[in-house]
Protein backbone atom coordinates (compact mmCIF):
# COMPACT_ATOMS: atom_id res chain seq x y z
CA UNK A 1 0.00 0.00 0.00
CA UNK A 2 1.26 3.27 -0.91
CA UNK A 3 0.95 5.72 2.64
CA UNK A 4 3.59 8.22 2.22
CA UNK A 5 3.83 11.36 4.39
CA UNK A 6 4.62 15.03 3.84
CA UNK A 7 7.27 15.94 5.88
CA UNK A 8 6.66 19.40 6.05
CA UNK A 9 9.78 21.11 8.26
CA UNK A 10 12.29 19.83 10.65
CA UNK A 11 14.31 22.10 13.20
CA UNK A 12 17.16 21.20 14.61
CA UNK A 13 17.14 21.46 18.47
CA UNK A 14 20.87 21.55 19.43
CA UNK A 15 20.44 19.03 21.89
CA UNK A 16 19.43 15.11 23.01
CA UNK A 17 15.82 16.35 23.05
CA UNK A 18 13.31 14.79 25.72
CA UNK A 19 10.19 13.44 24.86
CA UNK A 20 8.37 15.53 27.56
CA UNK A 21 9.86 19.28 26.15
CA UNK A 22 7.53 19.39 24.01
CA UNK A 23 3.81 20.19 23.84
CA UNK A 24 0.76 20.87 21.53
CA UNK A 25 -2.37 22.17 22.11
CA UNK A 26 -5.15 24.76 20.34
CA UNK A 27 -2.87 25.51 17.43
CA UNK A 28 0.38 25.98 19.63
CA UNK A 29 3.48 24.35 19.30
CA UNK A 30 6.04 24.89 21.98
CA UNK A 31 9.67 22.98 22.48
CA UNK A 32 12.64 23.60 24.61
CA UNK A 33 15.91 24.09 22.75
CA UNK A 34 19.29 25.12 22.91
CA UNK A 35 20.35 24.30 26.52
CA UNK A 36 18.53 27.43 27.91
CA UNK A 37 15.69 28.90 25.55
CA UNK A 38 11.77 27.67 25.62
CA UNK A 39 10.31 28.85 22.25
CA UNK A 40 6.65 28.52 20.39
CA UNK A 41 6.67 27.61 16.70
CA UNK A 42 4.31 27.96 14.07
CA UNK A 43 3.01 24.09 13.75
CA UNK A 44 2.33 24.54 10.08
CA UNK A 45 5.50 26.49 9.37
CA UNK A 46 8.02 25.87 12.06
CA UNK A 47 8.38 29.74 12.15
CA UNK A 48 9.31 30.78 15.76
CA UNK A 49 6.63 32.98 17.36
CA UNK A 50 7.80 33.75 20.71
CA UNK A 51 11.01 32.34 22.91
CA UNK A 52 11.96 32.77 26.56
CA UNK A 53 15.06 31.67 28.63
CA UNK A 54 14.65 29.02 30.84
CA UNK A 55 17.12 27.31 33.43
CA UNK A 56 17.93 24.14 31.19
CA UNK A 57 16.08 22.07 27.99
CA UNK A 58 15.53 18.82 29.77
CA UNK A 59 12.34 19.44 31.72
CA UNK A 60 8.34 19.16 31.04
CA UNK A 61 6.15 21.52 28.72
CA UNK A 62 2.37 21.44 28.80
CA UNK A 63 0.03 23.58 26.75
CA UNK A 64 -3.75 25.06 27.70
CA UNK A 65 -5.76 27.00 26.22
CA UNK A 66 -4.19 30.38 27.50
CA UNK A 67 -0.68 29.37 28.61
CA UNK A 68 2.13 27.29 28.41
CA UNK A 69 3.91 25.76 31.60
CA UNK A 70 7.40 24.25 31.84
CA UNK A 71 9.02 22.41 34.71
CA UNK A 72 12.48 22.67 34.88
CA UNK A 73 14.97 19.93 35.49
CA UNK A 74 16.00 22.60 37.71
CA UNK A 75 12.70 22.10 39.29
CA UNK A 76 11.26 25.44 38.93
CA UNK A 77 7.80 25.74 36.97
CA UNK A 78 7.24 28.62 35.23
CA UNK A 79 4.39 29.47 33.51
CA UNK A 80 4.17 32.07 30.08
CA UNK A 81 0.94 33.11 28.11
CA UNK A 82 0.82 31.30 25.00
CA UNK A 83 0.00 34.50 23.01
CA UNK A 84 2.50 36.42 23.31
CA UNK A 85 5.23 34.48 25.71
CA UNK A 86 4.88 36.90 28.85
CA UNK A 87 5.78 35.22 32.00
CA UNK A 88 3.34 35.01 34.37
CA UNK A 89 4.47 33.18 37.51
CA UNK A 90 7.36 31.15 38.44
CA UNK A 91 7.52 28.55 41.40
CA UNK A 92 11.18 26.99 42.06
CA UNK A 93 11.63 24.16 44.86
CA UNK A 94 9.71 21.48 42.68
CA UNK A 95 13.28 19.58 41.89
CA UNK A 96 12.53 15.98 40.30
CA UNK A 97 8.48 16.76 40.16
CA UNK A 98 8.86 15.41 36.70
CA UNK A 99 4.87 15.19 35.69
CA UNK A 100 3.03 17.86 34.80
CA UNK A 101 -0.67 17.65 34.28
CA UNK A 102 -3.50 20.78 33.92
CA UNK A 103 -7.04 20.08 35.43
CA UNK A 104 -8.85 22.89 35.45
CA UNK A 105 -7.71 25.19 37.18
CA UNK A 106 -5.30 23.02 39.49
CA UNK A 107 -1.72 21.87 38.12
CA UNK A 108 -0.54 18.62 39.56
CA UNK A 109 3.12 17.69 39.50
CA UNK A 110 5.06 14.65 41.19
CA UNK A 111 4.66 10.81 41.57
CA UNK A 112 7.81 10.07 39.32
CA UNK A 113 9.24 7.35 40.12
CA UNK A 114 8.07 7.90 43.53
CA UNK A 115 10.76 10.70 44.58
CA UNK A 116 8.25 13.50 45.37
CA UNK A 117 4.50 13.33 46.57
CA UNK A 118 1.68 14.85 43.83
CA UNK A 119 1.74 18.00 44.54
CA UNK A 120 -1.21 20.49 43.37
CA UNK A 121 -0.27 24.25 42.48
CA UNK A 122 -2.64 27.11 41.29
CA UNK A 123 -2.75 27.58 37.96
CA UNK A 124 -3.76 31.47 38.47
CA UNK A 125 -1.35 32.17 41.07
CA UNK A 126 1.42 29.49 40.83
CA UNK A 127 0.85 28.96 44.67
CA UNK A 128 0.71 25.75 46.30
CA UNK A 129 -2.52 24.39 47.60
CA UNK A 130 -3.31 22.46 50.52
CA UNK A 131 -4.16 18.78 50.91
CA UNK A 132 -2.74 15.52 50.64
CA UNK A 133 -4.19 12.35 48.82
CA UNK A 134 -4.58 9.68 51.94
CA UNK A 135 -4.43 6.47 49.69
CA UNK A 136 -1.43 7.27 48.31
CA UNK A 137 1.84 6.60 49.92
CA UNK A 138 3.95 9.56 49.60
CA UNK A 139 6.89 7.82 47.84
CA UNK A 140 4.75 5.51 45.49
CA UNK A 141 5.37 5.34 41.94
CA UNK A 142 2.52 7.04 39.98
CA UNK A 143 1.27 6.70 36.43
CA UNK A 144 1.33 9.79 35.01
CA UNK A 145 -2.38 11.62 35.87
CA UNK A 146 -4.95 11.96 32.94
CA UNK A 147 -6.64 15.03 33.26
CA UNK A 148 -10.82 14.38 32.16
CA UNK A 149 -13.69 16.26 33.19
CA UNK A 150 -15.99 13.67 34.15
CA UNK A 151 -19.01 13.37 35.79
CA UNK A 152 -21.64 10.68 36.66
CA UNK A 153 -24.70 13.35 35.57
CA UNK A 154 -24.27 16.22 33.06
CA UNK A 155 -24.74 18.47 36.41
CA UNK A 156 -22.30 17.01 38.43
CA UNK A 157 -19.25 17.34 36.11
CA UNK A 158 -15.57 18.12 37.85
CA UNK A 159 -12.06 18.61 37.00
CA UNK A 160 -10.42 15.58 37.70
CA UNK A 161 -7.34 13.09 37.37
CA UNK A 162 -6.83 9.24 36.57
CA UNK A 163 -4.31 7.93 39.24
CA UNK A 164 -2.78 5.13 39.42
CA UNK A 165 0.06 3.49 41.02
CA UNK A 166 3.13 0.79 40.53
CA UNK A 167 1.99 -0.77 43.98
CA UNK A 168 -1.32 -0.77 44.24
CA UNK A 169 -3.75 -2.64 41.58
CA UNK A 170 -6.90 -0.08 41.85
CA UNK A 171 -7.45 2.85 39.30
CA UNK A 172 -8.80 6.19 41.14
CA UNK A 173 -10.81 9.04 39.73
CA UNK A 174 -10.01 12.12 42.28
CA UNK A 175 -11.26 15.92 42.01
CA UNK A 176 -8.19 17.72 40.91
CA UNK A 177 -9.71 21.21 42.83
CA UNK A 178 -10.53 19.33 46.33
CA UNK A 179 -8.25 16.13 46.26
CA UNK A 180 -11.93 13.89 47.22
CA UNK A 181 -12.21 10.29 45.11
CA UNK A 182 -15.01 10.33 42.74
CA UNK A 183 -14.38 6.62 41.42
CA UNK A 184 -12.30 3.65 42.23
CA UNK A 185 -12.15 0.51 40.04
CA UNK A 186 -10.08 -2.72 41.26
CA UNK A 187 -8.12 -3.95 38.69
CA UNK A 188 -6.15 -7.80 38.00
CA UNK A 189 -2.90 -5.74 38.18
CA UNK A 190 -1.72 -2.49 38.49
CA UNK A 191 -1.43 -0.09 35.54
CA UNK A 192 1.87 -0.88 33.66
CA UNK A 193 3.15 2.72 32.77
CA UNK A 194 6.48 3.48 31.26
CA UNK A 195 8.99 5.49 33.41
CA UNK A 196 8.30 8.63 31.56
CA UNK A 197 5.37 8.75 29.15
CA UNK A 198 1.42 8.45 28.74
CA UNK A 199 -0.10 5.22 30.56
CA UNK A 200 -3.47 5.94 29.21
CA UNK A 201 -4.54 6.28 25.38
CA UNK A 202 -8.63 8.12 25.50
CA UNK A 203 -10.50 6.13 22.14
CA UNK A 204 -12.88 8.10 19.84
CA UNK A 205 -15.46 6.60 21.61
CA UNK A 206 -14.19 8.03 25.32
CA UNK A 207 -13.56 4.84 26.70
CA UNK A 208 -10.06 5.02 28.78
CA UNK A 209 -7.56 1.95 27.51
CA UNK A 210 -4.55 1.20 29.66
CA UNK A 211 -2.75 -2.11 30.65
CA UNK A 212 -3.15 -3.93 33.93
CA UNK A 213 -0.02 -6.10 34.06
CA UNK A 214 1.78 -6.96 31.13
CA UNK A 215 -0.94 -9.24 29.38
CA UNK A 216 -4.52 -7.87 29.82
CA UNK A 217 -5.86 -4.34 28.08
CA UNK A 218 -8.24 -3.10 30.03
CA UNK A 219 -10.88 0.05 28.95
CA UNK A 220 -12.72 2.13 31.03
CA UNK A 221 -16.25 3.45 29.58
CA UNK A 222 -17.46 7.35 30.74
CA UNK A 223 -20.37 6.10 32.73
CA UNK A 224 -18.13 3.83 34.58
CA UNK A 225 -17.71 0.20 33.52
CA UNK A 226 -14.75 -1.20 33.23
CA UNK A 227 -14.03 -4.48 30.51
CA UNK A 228 -11.63 -6.91 29.57
CA UNK A 229 -10.96 -6.06 26.20
CA UNK A 230 -7.92 -8.62 25.47
CA UNK A 231 -5.41 -11.06 27.23
CA UNK A 232 -2.17 -11.63 25.72
CA UNK A 233 -0.12 -14.45 25.46
CA UNK A 234 2.70 -12.63 25.81
CA UNK A 235 4.40 -9.89 27.86
CA UNK A 236 3.39 -6.75 26.39
CA UNK A 237 6.25 -3.13 26.53
CA UNK A 238 4.29 -0.65 28.87
CA UNK A 239 2.73 1.46 26.03
CA UNK A 240 -0.86 2.20 25.84
CA UNK A 241 -3.16 -0.21 23.42
CA UNK A 242 -4.70 1.73 20.48
CA UNK A 243 -8.04 0.49 20.40
CA UNK A 244 -10.11 1.88 17.08
CA UNK A 245 -13.84 0.90 16.92
CA UNK A 246 -13.30 -3.02 17.30
CA UNK A 247 -9.43 -3.35 16.59
CA UNK A 248 -6.80 -3.97 18.53
CA UNK A 249 -3.36 -2.95 17.88
CA UNK A 250 -0.36 -4.05 20.22
CA UNK A 251 2.84 -2.85 19.55
CA UNK A 252 5.89 -5.37 20.49
CA UNK A 253 9.64 -5.51 19.70
CA UNK A 254 9.19 -8.35 16.82
CA UNK A 255 6.45 -6.54 15.59
CA UNK A 256 2.51 -5.77 15.57
CA UNK A 257 -0.65 -7.57 16.90
CA UNK A 258 -3.69 -6.71 15.50
CA UNK A 259 -6.80 -8.42 16.89
CA UNK A 260 -10.07 -8.18 15.33
CA UNK A 261 -12.73 -7.99 18.52
CA UNK A 262 -15.59 -8.42 16.98
CA UNK A 263 -14.72 -11.57 15.29
CA UNK A 264 -11.56 -12.71 17.30
CA UNK A 265 -9.43 -12.68 14.29
CA UNK A 266 -5.63 -11.92 14.68
CA UNK A 267 -3.09 -11.10 12.60
CA UNK A 268 0.43 -10.64 13.66
CA UNK A 269 3.08 -8.66 11.58
CA UNK A 270 6.63 -9.98 11.85
CA UNK A 271 8.03 -8.45 8.67
CA UNK A 272 8.40 -4.88 10.22
CA UNK A 273 12.16 -2.84 10.04
CA UNK A 274 14.07 -4.00 13.20
CA UNK A 275 14.09 -1.94 16.58
CA UNK A 276 11.54 -0.98 19.07
CA UNK A 277 8.53 0.51 18.85
CA UNK A 278 9.21 4.24 20.68
CA UNK A 279 5.72 5.63 20.15
CA UNK A 280 2.44 4.68 18.37
CA UNK A 281 -0.85 6.71 17.33
CA UNK A 282 -3.84 5.71 15.85
CA UNK A 283 -4.75 6.97 12.51
CA UNK A 284 -8.29 5.99 9.96
CA UNK A 285 -8.13 2.69 9.00
CA UNK A 286 -5.23 1.65 11.29
CA UNK A 287 -1.97 2.94 13.33
CA UNK A 288 0.97 4.93 12.77
CA UNK A 289 4.16 3.90 14.53
CA UNK A 290 8.18 4.39 14.95
CA UNK A 291 10.43 1.37 14.08
CA UNK A 292 14.10 1.10 13.61
CA UNK A 293 14.88 4.40 15.64
CA UNK A 294 13.63 7.17 12.84
CA UNK A 295 10.77 5.39 9.72
CA UNK A 296 7.11 6.03 10.48
CA UNK A 297 5.49 2.67 9.81
CA UNK A 298 1.60 2.79 9.04
CA UNK A 299 0.15 -0.81 9.60
CA UNK A 300 -3.58 -1.26 7.90
CA UNK A 301 -6.35 -3.36 9.98
CA UNK A 302 -5.43 -6.14 7.55
CA UNK A 303 -1.57 -6.74 8.61
CA UNK A 304 -0.82 -4.48 5.66
CA UNK A 305 2.48 -1.74 6.00
CA UNK A 306 4.13 0.55 4.43
CA UNK A 307 7.35 3.21 5.49
CA UNK A 308 5.11 6.25 5.52
CA UNK A 309 8.50 8.54 6.19
CA UNK A 310 11.80 8.30 7.10
CA UNK A 311 12.70 11.37 9.49
CA UNK A 312 16.03 13.19 10.31
CA UNK A 313 16.80 11.57 13.61
CA UNK A 314 16.11 9.02 16.11
CA UNK A 315 11.92 9.26 16.99
CA UNK A 316 11.00 9.08 20.82
CA UNK A 317 7.52 10.66 20.61
CA UNK A 318 4.52 11.58 18.69
CA UNK A 319 2.17 13.92 19.35
CA UNK A 320 -1.24 14.30 16.71
CA UNK A 321 -2.43 18.18 16.93
CA UNK A 322 -5.81 17.41 15.88
CA UNK A 323 -5.50 19.31 12.87
CA UNK A 324 -4.02 17.45 10.48
CA UNK A 325 -0.34 17.30 11.53
CA UNK A 326 1.60 14.94 13.33
CA UNK A 327 4.86 16.32 15.15
CA UNK A 328 7.88 13.93 16.15
CA UNK A 329 10.75 14.60 18.36
CA UNK A 330 13.32 12.93 19.32
CA UNK A 331 17.58 13.11 19.02
CA UNK A 332 18.02 16.63 18.50
CA UNK A 333 15.33 17.11 16.14
CA UNK A 334 11.06 18.45 15.79
CA UNK A 335 9.66 16.96 12.25
CA UNK A 336 6.37 18.09 11.21
CA UNK A 337 4.47 15.69 9.06
CA UNK A 338 1.16 15.85 7.16
CA UNK A 339 -1.57 13.04 8.05
CA UNK A 340 -4.47 15.12 6.97
CA UNK A 341 -5.06 12.61 4.15
CA UNK A 342 -4.44 9.70 6.38
CA UNK A 343 -6.76 10.52 9.47
CA UNK A 344 -9.51 11.00 7.51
Amino acid sequence: MDRSLNVWWSRCLHLRSSGTTVATASGALVVAERHSRLVRLDPRTGEQVWEQRVEDCFGTTVVTEDRCLYLSQAGVLHCFDIHNGQRMWSRPDLFLHHYVSVSGSVVLLGGWRGYRPLTRVDLTSGERLAGTFPWLSPHDSLAWPLPVRWGPEPGDVVDAVFLACASQATLLLVDARTGVARGEWSLPAPVSFPDSGAAYRVCADGRLVFLSGRRTVLALHPAGGLETVWRHDRDLPSMPPILSGGTLWLAEKAGVTIVDLDRGARVEVTRLLPGAVSDAVPLSGGALLTRSRNHLVMVDRDGGFAVAARLPGHVERLLPDGRGLLHAIGKGHLTTVDISTMSG
